[in-house]
């Protein structure tokens, strides 16, 4: 099923050393979190996107996504493709739910609101040599009634500092509209509120300036163009570095700016084209070679813009989205995975963006997932090849962080 794949001389030694840190079975890649990476600078980093939306149903959080249509996940009602393996967390944090695995005991979920759950995961990424997280903090939930997303934000602060990661606050612009709302003035008033956790140690800094990433624009449409632009400027004025999450065919915008988001993304001091979903592990080589190296990479450079790839271990959304068909293979043994881990290095971003950390709804979770031999009987889950480390996705990112920070050495 794989396409030829072609690597420069640095790329194939890149290639060898990640297969043979991270082959499946391998032991667990544990790196010292005494280590604190160098928050001023994003070159050279290796980070994740964190969801942190999974919580307890039922205990006035309106955002459980472990369900799509019912309050608690039910068998035929859940919203998650994967399942993480729960092993190490902490008990307080996890409940039982109606998910029966072969050995007759429950799958249990955890909720994303208790601090052991964020200070697990932020241990995770110092363990295995990850630089830290990208915060997603949607905009329909910035002033969310119970404060939940700031609590997380909050843990994931302190996690961040005690592990010597770094973090971002990734604005997910779904839920914003210009028609309804004065995005700008909110983000501003929000960066506002926030003003300890922007001047926080583990905060990551470029060019002396704060980032911030704004993720959608010309993705999300019910964001105009105009507004795109007042959203961006203000956020540059106000002394942010920005990076904008594109869509993955940016370029073609840039040149024919038939819409108007070219004129937004001009102003970038970043993009960072969204890929998930446009290649698979058949064809990744032959978009890598056109699009990420020869229109990407080139495009950007040419306008004096830096650059972020993005790569993803192939998922599965078939629960939340049950017109989709179940692809069990889309992850390909790791292969699909590592084939990007390698096109990222070789290109030398300034940054990897690891899609995602705990992404379950779409099945593309880099964390201990559960196995295919422990997977419920009574519903159907993407799991981890059984002869897989459960941290192997992990080592992958974490091998592929050594070698981007190595390039940039």
């Amino acid at each position: 099923m794989q396409s030829r794949f072609f690597l420069s001389a640095i790329g194939a030694l890149v290639l060898q050393s990640i297969q043979g840190l991270a082959a499946p079975g391998s032991h667990p890649k544990q790196q010292s979190r005494a280590t604190a990476i160098d928050t001023s600078t994003l070159n050279g980093k290796f980070f994740v996107g964190y969801q942190a939306w999974f919580r307890k149903p039922g205990e006035d959080n309106g955002n459980s996504h472990w369900t799509t249509d019912r309050p608690s996940p039910e068998v035929g009602h859940v919203g998650v493709d994967t399942i993480p393996d729960v092993t190490g967390y902490p008990q307080e944090c996890l409940f039982d739910t109606p998910f029966i695995k072969p050995d007759g005991s429950a799958a249990q979920f955890y909720t994303n609101d208790c601090e052991g759950v964020v200070d697990l995961h932020f241990k995770m990424m110092a363990d295995h040599g990850i630089s830290g997280a990208f915060l997603q903090r949607f905009y329909g939930y910035i002033n969310e009634a119970n404060g939940g997303w700031d609590k997380i934000l909050r843990f994931s602060k302190t996690a961040a500092e005690k592990y010597g990661r770094g973090f971002v606050i990734e604005y997910d612009l779904n839920g914003a509209a210009t028609s309804s709302s004065n995005i700008t003035a909110t983000y501003l008033a929000d960066l506002a509120a926030l003003s300890d956790i922007i001047s926080s140690s583990a905060y990551m800094r470029h060019n002396g300036k704060p980032v911030i990433e704004i993720w959608g624009m010309g993705i999300v449409t019910s964001v105009t163009p105009a507004d795109g632009i007042a959203i961006v400027t203000a956020l540059k004025r106000a002394g942010y570095y920005v990076i904008l999450g594109v869509q993955q065919a940016w370029h073609a915008e840039l040149v024919e700016n038939q819409t108007g988001y070219g004129d937004v993304f001009k102003l970038a001091d970043m993009l960072q084209p969204w890929t998930v979903g446009s290649y698979d592990n058949d064809n990744y080589q032959d978009f890598h070679d056109g699009r990420q190296a020869a229109e990407d990479k080139n495009a950007l450079a040419e306008l004096g813009i830096d650059s972020s790839i993005v790569v993803w271990p192939g998922g599965d959304n078939h629960n939340s989205n049950p017109s989709s068909p179940f692809n069990p293979d889309s992850r390909a043994h790791g292969d699909f995975y590592r084939k990007q881990l390698v096109g990222a290095v070789d290109l030398k971003p300034t940054f990897i963006f690891g899609a995602m950390f705990d992404e379950n709804n779409e099945g593309t979770a880099i964390y201990p997932i559960l196995h295919n031999k422990d997977l419920p009987t009574n519903q159907q889950f993407l799991g981890l090849d059984d002869d897989m480390a459960a941290d192997a996705y992990l080592t992958m990112a974490g091998d592929a962080a050594d070698k981007i920070a190595a390039a940039w050495a």
